[in-house]
């Protein structure tokens, strides 16, 4: 699998340089950032402010920026109302158009930017909804999922939905394990493996949940797939082969351990993701919105420098991608 660095490397080397838009401006760690990107000429970026005044000094002259008090808004409002049609009016439209986020996404929808990264001043939801309604998702995606890249050391794991889809159905949880799959593959890891997990293993245990993790396995075997899959089945099962080989008779998992862990639900995903990081020593990067038609990146709010040059370095990669 690609490592981050190696990723930085493959952008610096490309021809084509891809436009990031940070819609944070006024954030310092937003501002290095954005030095960092265009000096090591990773990408090209777009910052916006709220206010001229904020605008720093230390910003490097090829970064292009927006001010928001100084923007002429009836062109990107227009264009929000033909997007949406009748989901909106003048007085609706006007009102998110002064919103930093919804400029940044109608930048990507005109082409004017290829990605958006925000959330470190933003609610998850702030960052979402513009994308939704803006970007949309794939036309062959029925949901937008998140997906963490659990790192630690030479191991690289991928784990989904851990903050966006709350309880996702079952044909849901099988479009989150192809999206997911899919986003591994780019990344350069060879025969991708899913684990679909659950509280039960290969039918050890009874219940809604359950039901709904074995449909979406069912969704996946009636469907051809470019990778492996397996579940219904424990994380221990998924985690330890050994184990693995003891509760799944001929389970179709081969490797010692998959590289995808699709979790039933948000509490779980979200809990699991955490334990990783603070019990097992393992780096969370991300999450990484997966599904729209162009990328669309939410931070932690708590997020390094570091956490933002490598989930922004990811972005840019994403919409090279695309």
């Amino acid at each position: 699998m690609y490592s981050v660095k190696q990723i930085e490397k493959k952008l610096i080397d490309s021809k084509i340089k891809k436009t990031i838009v940070l819609p944070e401006g006024e954030e310092p760690k937003i501002q290095e950032v954005a030095n960092y990107l265009v000096k090591n000429k990773i990408a090209n970026v777009t910052i916006i402010f709220n206010n001229k005044n904020a605008v720093s000094k230390n910003l490097e002259t090829d970064i292009k920026v927006i001010c928001m008090n100084e923007l002429d808004k009836k062109p990107f409002i227009d264009k929000f109302i033909e997007l949406r049609k009748d989901k909106t009016n003048l007085e609706q439209a006007t009102k998110l158009m002064n919103l930093p986020a919804y400029i940044g996404a109608m930048l990507v929808k005109s082409k004017e930017a290829d990605c958006m990264l925000c959330g470190i001043t933003f609610t998850t939801a702030d960052t979402i909804r513009p994308a939704l309604q803006i970007i949309k998702t794939k036309p062959n995606v029925a949901l937008a999922a998140s997906a963490f890249i659990m790192n630690r050391g030479e191991e690289n794991y991928f784990f989904t939905d851990c903050a966006l889809n709350i309880k996702p159905t079952s044909e849901q949880l099988a479009d989150i394990a192809k999206m997911t799959a899919n986003f591994a593959k780019s990344f350069g890891v060879n025969d991708v493996e899913v684990a679909m997990l659950s509280y039960s293993t290969n039918g050890s245990g009874a219940g809604e949940d359950v039901e709904r993790v074995k449909a979406a396995v069912a969704k996946l075997e009636s469907e051809k797939q470019e990778f492996i899959f397996a579940g219904e089945m424990q994380f221990d099962a998924a985690w330890d082969k050994e184990i693995r080989d003891k509760k799944f008779k001929n389970c179709s998992l081969i490797k010692k351990t998959p590289d995808v862990f699709v979790f039933p639900d948000i509490n779980s995903g979200n809990i699991g993701y955490k334990i990783a990081q603070r019990m097992g020593g393992f780096e969370a990067i991300g999450p990484f919105i997966l599904g729209f038609n162009q990328p669309v990146n939410d931070l932690s709010r708590g997020a390094t420098l570091v956490d933002i040059i490598n989930t922004a370095i990811i972005t840019i990669y994403q919409a090279l991608e695309v």
